[in-house]
C-alpha cells in the first residue's frame, strides 16, 4: 500500500512534507476519503498517482519532484518513475482519464458529437488480423508463409552452413592449442591431450582465470624445486635479560667504604680511577713514580691500601665477571640464528627474509640493552665507592622468543612441504595449465565466439522448425486469427456491462452504448432512444465515463492474484448530478469495489458534502487494534485538502466534524462560529471570499426549519428572527449583496471587511443562542474538537 508522500514540487504542491502536515505516526489506510472544495488541489493530487500508473511524469508538470512511499519499503520518485514496478497496479479515474480514453469532442454549437469508446480496441485487433492475412499471403501471388514454405529449406541450409563454419573454426583453434599444451611436457607433463581434453578443462579455466605473472613465476619455480633436507627446529628458550637486569641492579646499589678514605679521591672519581691504575703499574715493581719521579715510601703505600680496601676490590671483580657474562650472552644470541634462505623452498623465501629481518632488528635491540647494562657496570667500576641507580632498559626477551617460535612454525611448514612436494608440484602444473587456457580463451574471444555459435545454432533450430512444421504453423496462425475475431465480438460485452451499470444503478434506460458494424470492424457509439446522442449534459458525461472506468477495472477486481495489488484512485466523480444520481454513484462504488473488498487500497476524493455523507456508509475493511485484541477498527482515514493562501496545496487529517457528521450544516456552522470567535488577524482570505455564501446557505437551512411556512420568504424569515433593524440590515446586506450579487456585481471584486465578518457572525451566533440555546449548544458540541 501507499503509506505517505512528500511533494517538493507538483503544480501548487510545493515543499509539502507528510510528517509535518499529517504526522510521523500517521499513514494512508486501505480506504482513504479526501474532501476538498473545487479547485483545492484534488485533481493535482490524483495526477501524482497517475504518473505512477503511466510510468512517466505528467506533461503539465515536467519539473515535478516527489517521493511516494510504499508499505514494502520501496519509494518511487521522479527519478525512477520509468522503471518497471510490478508490486502494485495503480488505476486512476480523473479528468485526464476521461480525456485520454473517451475523447469528448465539442461542436461549435456546444453539442457533443458521438464518440467511440470500448470499440477503440477493435482497431488494434483489426490491424492484427490484417497483419495475419498479409503474413499468410497466397500461393497465386507467391508471397507470405505459403511462399516461405518453398524458401524455408534454403534458409535452413544457409544458416546450417554458417553454423558449421564457425564451429569448425573454433574447434580447429582448440585442437591447435591442445597440441601446444601437450608439447610443453616439462611444464604440464601430459602424455595425451586433445580437443576433448581442453574442452573438459575450459569450465575450470574460466573459474580460475588467468594467474598473475608473479604467481606464474612462483609456480614454475616450484616445479624446479628438488626435495630439501629436513631442518632441525631451533631451541625455544627465552633470554634471561630480566635476571641480568636484577643482578646488575644489585651490584650497582651495593654499598662499600674505604677503611681510611682519601677525600680527594672520594670527590674525584676520575682521579681515583687514575690512582687505582697507577697502583697496578707501580706496586712491587717501582720505588719511584713513573710520572713525576718522586720516591714512593711505605707510608704512601699504607695510605693507598687503606683507601682501596679488600671489599672494593672484591666488588670490582664481581663487576668484571658480570661484564664478561653479559658479553658472552650477546655472542650466544649472535650465533643462535644459523639458518640460511637456501635451506628453504623458494615460496618460503619471503617469509624467511621477513623473519630474518625481524630477528636482526630484535637482536640489535637486545644487544643494545645488554650494552646499557655493561655501560652501567663499567661506570660503577670507575667510581667503585658510589652506588648507582639503574635506569629502565628495554627488555625484548619475549620478542626474541616469539621470533624463534615463528621461525619454528616456518620450519614445520618447510618440512611438511618436503613430504608433500610431489602433490604440490602436480597441483601447480594443473593451475598453470588452466591459466594458459584462460589466456588463450581471452585472446581468441572464446566466449563471444561461443555465443555467436550458440545464436547461430538457435537460428538453425528455428529455421529447421519453420521448414518442417510450416503447415502446422499456418494452422496455428489461422487459429490466432479466429481468436482475434472472437475477441472483437467480446468487445460488445464491455459495452453491455456499461449499459447494465447505467440501467441498474442510474436508471438510464434511454442512454446506451450501441454496437456499429460487424466483426472485426465493430465500434460503439452512445445512443439516446436509438439515435446518436448529442447535447450530453455534464452529468451524463460523468455517468458514462465513470461506468466505463468501472467496466475497465472489473476484470482486475475479479482476478484473485492481481486484486491484492490493485490501488484505485477515484477523483471527484460527482459533477452536476442531482441527489438521486449521487446516491447511485455511491451504490456503484459500494457494490463493485467496496463491498467485495477485492482491492489493495482505495482513494476517493470529492467536493460534494452529500456524496461525502454517503461515503461514510461505505463498507470498510477492518483491522485488529493489536495482535491479541478481539476488537476491530475500520481501516480508513479521512483527509482534508485545501489551498493555503491561494497559492499552495495542503493535505492534512480531516477535522472531526467532517469525519463524524453527515451534513453540510455542521460545516457551515463551524465556519461562522470560527469567525465569531477569531481574532481579526486569524480570519483568512478563504473566510472572506466564502463568508457571504456560507452565511446564506446556513441561514436558509436553519430559518426554513425554524419557520417552515411557505408564505414566508427568506427575507421575511430573516426579519422575524433578527427582530431589530440593525442586525436585520447587517445580515441582509451580507446574504444578499455578498452572495448573489444581484444588485451590485462590483462588490464581487472586493472581499467583505474583516471587522464586518466578525460583527455579522457574532450577531448570528448571539441570536441563535438567545432564541434556541439548546440547539446552539448542540451545534457547538458537534464541532468542539475544531474550535
Amino acid at each position: 500500500m501507499i503509506t505517505k508522500f512528500d511533494i517538493q514540487k507538483f503544480g501548487l504542491f510545493e515543499n509539502y512534507e507528510w510528517d509535518k502536515e499529517v504526522g510521523k505516526q500517521e499513514q494512508f489506510r486501505r480506504v482513504n476519503i479526501i474532501y476538498g472544495r473545487n479547485y483545492s488541489g484534488k485533481t493535482t493530487l490524483s495526477r501524482v498517482l497517475k504518473c505512477l500508473e503511466d510510468n512517466k511524469i505528467h506533461d503539465n508538470y515536467t519539473d515535478a519532484r516527489f517521493a511516494i512511499s510504499f508499505s514494502n519499503g520501496k519509494s518511487i520518485t521522479q527519478s525512477n518513475i520509468d522503471e518497471q514496478f510490478d508490486d502494485y497496479n495503480i488505476r486512476v479515474y480523473n479528468s485526464d482519464f476521461v480525456k485520454e480514453n473517451l475523447s469528448w469532442l465539442h461542436n461549435d454549437d456546444g453539442t457533443i458529437k458521438p464518440f467511440t469508446i470500448l470499440g477503440a480496441k477493435n482497431i488494434d485487433i483489426e490491424n492484427k488480423i490484417k497483419a495475419i492475412d498479409k503474413q499468410l499471403g497466397t500461393i497465386e501471388q507467391a508471397n507470405g508463409l505459403l511462399n516461405q514454405q518453398q524458401q524455408a529449406e534454403q534458409n535452413y541450409k544457409s544458416k546450417k552452413q554458417k553454423y558449421d563454419k564457425k564451429e569448425t573454426e573454433l574447434n580447429n583453434s582448440l585442437t591447435n592449442k591442445a597440441k601446444d599444451i601437450k608439447n610443453k611436457g616439462t611444464i604440464y607433463n601430459v602424455s595425451t591431450y586433445q580437443i576433448n581434453s581442453i574442452k573438459k578443462d575450459i569450465p575450470n579455466a574460466n573459474k580460475q582465470g588467468e594467474l598473475l605473472e608473479e604467481t606464474i613465476s612462483e609456480k614454475k619455480n616450484l616445479l624446479k624445486e628438488d626435495s630439501k633436507e629436513v631442518i632441525a627446529k631451533l631451541k625455544e628458550a627465552k633470554p634471561q635479560f630480566g635476571t641480568y637486569y636484577n643482578q646488575v641492579n644489585e651490584l650497582l646499589k651495593k654499598k662499600i667504604k674505604p677503611s681510611e678514605p682519601i677525600v680527594e679521591l672520594i670527590n674525584d672519581s676520575l682521579l681515583q680511577e687514575w690512582v687505582r691504575q697507577g697502583i697496578e703499574k707501580h706496586k712491587g715493581s717501582r720505588s719511584t713514580c713513573g710520572f713525576c719521579g718522586s720516591p714512593i715510601n711505605d707510608s704512601l703505600w699504607n695510605k693507598l691500601d687503606a683507601h682501596f680496601s679488600r671489599e672494593s676490590e672484591d666488588l670490582r671483580k664481581e663487576l668484571k665477571t658480570k661484564i664478561e657474562q653479559l658479553e658472552q650472552a650477546k655472542k650466544n644470541l649472535d650465533n643462535f640464528f644459523y639458518l640460511t634462505k637456501e635451506q628453504f623452498y623458494s615460496n618460503f623465501a619471503p617469509q624467511f627474509d621477513a623473519l630474518q629481518r625481524q630477528w636482526n632488528s630484535t637482536i640489535k635491540t637486545y644487544s643494545q640493552s645488554i650494552d646499557s647494562l655493561i655501560f652501567e657496570l663499567k661506570e660503577r667500576e670507575k667510581d667503585i665507592f658510589k652506588e648507582r641507580e639503574l635506569p629502565e632498559i628495554a627488555d625484548v626477551s619475549q620478542t626474541v622468543l616469539e621470533t624463534i617460535q615463528e621461525m619454528n612454525q616456518l620450519i614445520d611448514e618447510q618440512n611438511k612441504k618436503t613430504e608433500t612436494l610431489s602433490k604440490d608440484q602436480e597441483k601447480a602444473r594443473v593451475e598453470l595449465r588452466y591459466s594458459e587456457i584462460a589466456t588463450f580463451l581471452n585472446s581468441i574471444n572464446y566466449n563471444l565466439r561461443l555465443s555467436e555459435i550458440e545464436n547461430l545454432n538457435t537460428d538453425v533450430s528455428t529455421a529447421k522448425a519453420a521448414f518442417e512444421d510450416l503447415k502446422n504453423q499456418i494452422e496455428t496462425i489461422n487459429e490466432e486469427k479466429r481468436t482475434l475475431e472472437a475477441q472483437a465480438k467480446d468487445e460488445s460485452k464491455g459495452a453491455e456491462l456499461v449499459n447494465q451499470h447505467l440501467q441498474h444503478f442510474f436508471g438510464h434506460n434511454e442512454l446506451k452504448l450501441i454496437a456499429k458494424g460487424e466483426s472485426p470492424n465493430i465500434c460503439f457509439k452512445i445512443s439516446r432512444d436509438s439515435y446518436d446522442a448529442s447535447n450530453l449534459s455534464e452529468g451524463e458525461c460523468s455517468l458514462i465515463s465513470f461506468c466505463y472506468f468501472i467496466a475497465r477495472i472489473e476484470d482486475e477486481l475479479k482476478d484473485e492474484l492481481n486484486s491484492s495489488k490493485l490501488i484505485i484512485y477515484i477523483d471527484d466523480p460527482i459533477s452536476s448530478l442531482d441527489s438521486n444520481h449521487i446516491f447511485f454513484m455511491f451504490s456503484l462504488i459500494e457494490s463493485v469495489i467496496a463491498k467485495p473488498k477485492k482491492y489493495c487500497q482505495l482513494f476517493i476524493s470529492t467536493h460534494n458534502l452529500d456524496f461525502l455523507k454517503y461515503l461514510k456508509q461505505l463498507t470498510f475493511p477492518k483491522y485488529k487494534l493489536t495482535e491479541d485484541s478481539k476488537k476491530e477498527k475500520a481501516n480508513k482515514k479521512h483527509f482534508l485538502i485545501e489551498r493555503k493562501n491561494k497559492s499552495k496545496i495542503i493535505l492534512k487529517l480531516a477535522p472531526d466534524y467532517l469525519k463524524n457528521y453527515i451534513t453540510e450544516f455542521n460545516y457551515l456552522f463551524f465556519q461562522i462560529y470560527s469567525c465569531s470567535n477569531s481574532d481579526n488577524q486569524k480570519i483568512s482570505e478563504d473566510y472572506q471570499y466564502n463568508f457571504g455564501n456560507n452565511m446564506r446557505k446556513f441561514l436558509e437551512a436553519y430559518l426554513f426549519y425554524k419557520y417552515p411556512s411557505d408564505k414566508l420568504t427568506f427575507d421575511g424569515r430573516i426579519k422575524i428572527f433578527f427582530n431589530d433593524d440593525v442586525s436585520y440590515n447587517l445580515v441582509k446586506r451580507v446574504v444578499n449583496e455578498y452572495s448573489h450579487l444581484e444588485d451590485s456585481f462590483d462588490r464581487a471584486l472586493v472581499p467583505i471587511d474583516i471587522e464586518a465578518i466578525k460583527q455579522v457572525s457574532q450577531a448570528v451566533m448571539n441570536k441563535i443562542k438567545e432564541k434556541d440555546e439548546e440547539q446552539f449548544n448542540a451545534l457547538v458540541e458537534s464541532i468542539k474538537n475544531e474550535v
